[in-house]
């Protein structure tokens, strides 16, 4: 049977030491979601990044291929771009003018001739890893990690059925939250909660007990909870001006299909579209929480105005789930809680707990805050049935 979960050591939301060591092997080494391929379209198209803590570009070739790299002159380590977009058509370090083309190669040194030993093949700007999935653009620190789809997994062929590439953004919210950002994370990886925290929205849609959980490998994770039969009938005889997803299953109407990527994005699926949702750790006790709607492109005024009122239902409910936040990183950084004991429920909390210590590597974590690995032979390793 499944096993019972050890609790999670509460020093793992509080500890500095911990939190460089996730600082290192976890925000240096992952795929991270950064932004979308149409906002990159055209030649020199470009976008900063800094949420790792490291100062990264994005821009658009002449060949047409985005790629990654740091921002960072290779003279004396000043950025090269300042804005946090734009367009260029060649990346002019604002400190002593060194050049670069938009693939990286440094084109242009002023008083060339002063450098006795510079090698400009050897200055080019540092790549970092640039993968598109489906529209949506992603970053990854580590030159050593595996290819974005593949890790990805089985949630690759799932998502596929959602047409990515042909949806658009339609709002974003950022909220900061001081709490840790697994305290942040948690709380979306379970609806044992639901009913407390939101008996008037999600509870009144959601059948939080019949909610059925996938693992899959890399700490990714599945939740599909049903909805109430009277919401379902509700949403059928609603006029709704919001048009839907093309080609989904039935079961995207039935159901509320929620995805967890590692280390920091949620995703409750709906059939007029979604809300991606990212835990930024500011620090150790601080998360920025930022979320943007993707759907089916329409500019029409009605459509505009459906959006608006769908994202500030939605904004009302994630204020919900802020409540609690806040006070319960006060409580357990006051020493009043050792550890955190869940039940079935909140699995996939442990999950993403696992995969952090697997790519932290047990050895270099203080053994007071480790996590026992036990879920492996219950990970997904084939698509599910579920588009």
């Amino acid at each position: 049977g499944f096993p019972a979960l050890d609790p999670i050591p509460t020093g793992r939301y509080t500890d500095p030491v911990f939190y460089a060591l996730e600082r290192e092997h976890i925000w240096k080494k992952s795929w991270l979601l950064v932004g979308r391929d149409e906002d990159l379209e055209g030649v020199g198209r470009f976008q900063t990044f800094d949420r790792t803590g490291s100062p990264l570009l994005l821009v658009r070739g002449h060949d047409e291929v985005l790629r990654g790299f740091f921002n960072t002159c290779q003279h004396r380590g000043a950025p090269v771009v300042r804005e946090p977009c734009g367009a260029a058509k060649r990346l002019r370090c604002q400190y002593h003018s060194w050049t670069y083309d938009l693939d990286g190669t440094l084109v242009a040194v002023p008083d060339r001739r002063d450098f006795t030993k510079l090698d400009e093949s050897k200055r080019s700007l540092k790549p970092v890893r640039c993968e598109v999935y489906d529209g949506w653009v992603f970053v990854n620190e580590d030159p050593a990690a595996a290819p974005l789809c593949e890790w990805l997994g089985p949630v690759a062929d799932e998502w596929s059925v959602l047409g990515g590439g042909e949806l658009r953004a339609h709002g974003t919210r950022i909220e900061r939250v001081h709490a840790n950002w697994k305290i942040v994370a948690d709380a979306f990886l379970e609806t044992y909660h639901v009913k407390t925290i939101h008996p008037a929205s999600v509870s009144k849609l959601l059948d939080h007990r019949g909610a059925a959980m996938g693992l899959f490998a890399n700490g990714h994770s599945r939740m599909v909870t049903p909805k109430w039969e009277q919401a379902i009938e509700r949403q059928r005889n609603q006029a709704m001006p919001l048009p839907t997803i093309p080609g989904l299953d039935p079961l995207f109407f039935d159901t509320n299909p929620s995805y967890s990527l590692f280390p920091n994005l949620i995703t409750p699926l709906d059939t007029i579209g979604f809300p991606f949702i990212l835990f930024w750790p500011v620090d150790a006790e601080t998360t920025d929480v930022e979320w943007t709607f993707y759907g089916p492109a329409d500019e029409t005024p009605e459509v505009q105005q459906a959006w608006e009122h769908y994202v500030q239902v939605f904004d009302a409910v994630m204020n919900e789930d802020f409540m609690n936040l806040a006070p319960m990183q006060r409580s357990i950084a006051s020493g009043a809680l050792d550890s955190v004991p869940l039940n079935y429920q909140e699995r996939r909390i442990y999950h993403l707990h696992e995969e952090i210590d697997r790519l932290i590597g047990p050895d270099n974590i203080d053994p007071r805050l480790r996590v026992a690995p036990c879920l492996e032979p219950f990970w997904e390793t084939l698509r599910a049935d579920i588009a």
